[in-house]
């Protein structure tokens, strides 16, 4: 990777050099009513928002005290491409420190808010953006993030002016699709593991919370704690309990290792490391600083993530903090980066910017370097990226930006779908030769969602993208970190974090996974076509099975960045499956799709009847496919189906979900709260309407609440408010997600339930 970079040393004055300001403008905002040569506008009332949060209402007024939790959006539809100058009618007592963000269809400007004298409406002209005809357009005006911070702004409406008439009408916000009745691994989270891998777990007496493991040698395991030591597990020596050798401690939360031609590397706290035994007594007395040349602060979450060595560089990656952005939203310049220093030299070089919590770095089949990241701010979903130098992946704070800043983000290679497929992303691993038809792919960990999820990648004219599967759970531990053997087994290191000290201790620790060569039928890739998605399985399909497109449910959607937390699926929708072609082996379908879409994603279930041909039911039946790139000249083929193959005895998909609540319990709640009682990430919804919760507030005080339809309303906008005891505060607020009328319809469902 020559010239990867912006070298630190060279510009580490210059922040403002690289000018954004030429195509994402900072509004100064003009109290003079201004003229215009438009005759025809389109108003956007406050009161027709998808979601005010804890946001109040005074008659047609919205009195605007958080940011955080809700969605100021309207969808539009053009008639044909124009530009559309959009303002707003406002009053404001006292100017917020923060700019609100304008997204137009995914285009962004930044509005810096004055203050208003008297109880006169004030207009502001936002911006001009471009229209397109098509799909409807999403609107939004997000004010700043920060949970403790207020936006005492009071709006009536938006106004969008464009030069032709009729062009601009309001859209209905569709309706997100009802989806079948969910099973595991089919629309609902794995609760077993893979039958084709057996796992060993490896704990001994001490809590061993994961942060970094690499192989020294064939058969000797190091890994790093949370708490700073190092250790050392001698593989050719079993014993139970496990045997490790502290070897190096003292060390500042590492969070990433990696060994390189005998030689270790470290990334502390702030601070990229080699670990040198001088004596040669097999322990290190020598930490020398490779390199420490970025801004930090002493906030709690600024870490250095993971590790790995390419060239001679080390890269690794550099969290965002999170606590102050709480108040300010500030950051110390250049968080969210992708770091590269030289392992002799140690000079240092920036590679990449706009990641939040890229809390996973590895190599991918191709000898890439592929990083996972969480979400939140700036980022409505987790994501698999491909690094790529001065590529910009949309997290921001305030200014001063990221010198490699763009209107138009870096996309991903794969998107993680929140919470469907991921929580808390960790470590992407290529699998090794000795894991049958999975060898290539990459699995990744996940400190929330638990497990082992596959992703398929496939270069598409040049740009990387693929599918990601749901693939083992049934483990004991929250995977962090991983390390192959020459022979193919995989260790997997557990972390957590948070209050509950039983629940750490449950999922920390150290676990080998081995691949048993086992027969297992389930969907293998995700290939895309000009006109649709071809699916390969691991075994051959039954005979004249699998041509009845109406065994395939897909759906489609967008996602659109905002500088608040999380954000809200764009134009969901149920996608049209026009045919469905068994290849001639069997092995392949071809889905013709009419309704490709760049820069959106696809999720596929498959029917739970669907057989291999020696009877194998499928183990898992559903996987999300991220379209950056449609190929040109690259179309599946499509072929008449077997007249016997279109018959279906039973209807492939059932759907007792009646009602939006139930809807919404599955399309958000279901991944971490049962209905039955068990426990998973959050507490179950079981007999809610007489339950009485043990809470604690943001100050740690406690609090004893019986569950009514107030305290559900809270939690879904503000689930940091009361957390039940026992369980961590990682919920995001779902009213950015969901509908005032959705919200209704989810307490009204959960109190409803026995």
């Amino acid at each position: 990777m020559e010239n990867a970079g912006w070298q630190i040393g060279e510009r580490a004055q210059q922040q403002q050099v690289v000018s954004i300001g030429a195509a994402m403008k900072h509004l100064a905002c003009s109290l003079i009513f201004f003229a215009t040569a438009s005759a025809w506008a389109l108003d956007l009332p406050a009161r027709e928002i998808f979601s005010r949060g804890i946001n109040t209402w005074d008659g047609e007024i919205l009195e605007i005290i958080k940011g955080r939790g809700a969605t100021l959006g309207w969808y539009i539809s053009a008639q044909r491409e124009e530009d559309v100058t959009v303002s707003i009618e406002f009053t404001c007592p006292k100017p917020p420190d923060q700019e609100y963000q304008i997204s137009f269809d995914g285009q962004d400007r930044f509005w810096t808010v004055p203050a208003t004298k008297g109880t006169n409406w004030h207009r502001a002209k936002l911006g001009t953006f471009r229209a397109r005809p098509g799909l409807p357009l999403l609107v939004l005006l997000v004010p700043p993030s920060n949970r403790k911070y207020e936006h005492p702004l009071r709006f009536r409406r938006l106004i969008l002016e464009s030069q032709t008439a009729s062009n601009l009408t309001r859209a209905k916000a569709p309706e997100p699709p009802v989806l079948p009745d969910a099973a595991p691994g089919f629309g609902k989270k794995l609760t077993n593991m893979h039958p084709a891998l057996a796992a060993l777990d490896l704990r001994d007496d001490q809590l061993r919370r994961i942060s970094g493991m690499a192989m020294r040698g064939a058969g000797e395991l190091l890994f790093t704690t949370w708490k700073g030591d190092l250790l050392s597990f001698d593989l050719t020596k079993a014993t139970n309990p496990p045997q490790f050798r502290l070897i190096a401690q003292g060390l500042s939360e590492p969070m990433g290792l990696a060994v390189s031609n005998g030689r270790l590397f470290v990334t502390e706290k702030n601070q990229a490391t080699e670990l040198i035994d001088a004596d040669g007594d097999g322990k290190f007395e020598i930490y020398r600083c490779v390199s420490h040349e970025w801004p930090a602060t002493l906030d709690y979450h600024e870490y250095l993530f993971g590790a790995v060595v390419k060239d001679e560089w080390l890269y690794f990656a550099n969290s965002a903090a999170m606590a102050i952005r709480n108040t300010h939203n500030r950051q110390a310049y250049l968080r969210g980066s992708i770091i590269r220093a030289h392992i002799d030299t140690g000079k240092t070089e920036i590679v990449a910017g706009g990641l939040r919590t890229a809390n996973g770095i590895g190599f991918g089949p191709d000898g890439s370097i592929l990083v996972t990241d969480n979400q939140g701010e700036w980022l409505p979903g987790n994501k698999l990226v491909q690094l790529q130098p001065k590529a910009f992946y949309n997290f921001r704070s305030r200014p001063p930006w990221h010198p490699f800043d763009r209107p138009i983000a870096t996309p991903p290679a794969v998107w993680l779908p929140h919470p469907e497929i991921a929580m808390s992303p960790t470590e992407p691993i290529t699998l090794s030769k000795n894991w049958g038809p999975y060898a290539g792919q990459v699995l990744y960990g996940d400190a929330t969602f638990g497990g082992l999820q596959r992703v398929f990648l496939e270069e598409v004219e040049g740009v990387l993208q693929g599918a990601v599967f749901p693939f083992s759970q049934g483990f004991r531990h929250l995977f962090n970190r991983f390390a192959f053997t020459p022979e193919g087994d995989l260790y997997a290191g557990g972390i957590a974090r948070g209050s509950n000290q039983k629940f750490i201790a449950d999922v920390s620790g150290l676990t080998r996974i081995r691949h048993t060569g086992k027969r297992v039928f389930e969907p293998l890739a995700a290939r895309l076509r000009s006109n649709g998605i071809e699916i390969e399985f691991t075994q051959r399909l039954a005979p004249n099975t699998g041509w009845n497109p109406a065994g395939y449910f897909v759906t489609q959607w967008g996602y659109q960045a905002t500088q608040t937390y999380g954000g809200q699926k764009v134009r969901h929708r149920r996608s049209e499956v026009r045919t469905a072609t068994v290849s001639t082996d069997r092995r392949h379908v071809f889905l013709e799709l009419p309704d490709l879409v760049e820069n959106e994603i696809f999720r596929i279930r498959l029917p739970q009847s669907l057989q291999s041909a020696k009877g194998d039911s499928l183990w898992t039946g559903e996987l999300w496919y991220t379209v950056n790139r449609i190929p040109k000249k690259h179309p599946g083929r499509i072929q008449s189906a077997p007249q016997q193959a279109m018959l279906a005895a039973e209807p492939f998909f059932r759907f007792s979900g009646k009602d939006t609540g139930s809807v919404m319990y599955q399309n958000y709640c279901a991944a971490c709260h049962t209905l039955d009682g068990s426990k998973r990430i959050g507490p179950s919804f079981r007999s809610l309407a007489k339950a009485t919760r043990q809470t604690f507030d943001p100050d740690g005080n406690k609090h004893t609440i019986k569950v009514d339809a107030n305290y559900l309303r809270q939690s879904i906008v503000e689930p940091g408010a009361h957390v039940v005891e026992g369980y961590q505060n990682i919920m995001p607020p779902m009213a950015g997600l969901l509908r005032e009328s959705q919200i209704d319809a989810l307490v009204n469902y959960l109190l409803k339930l026995k």
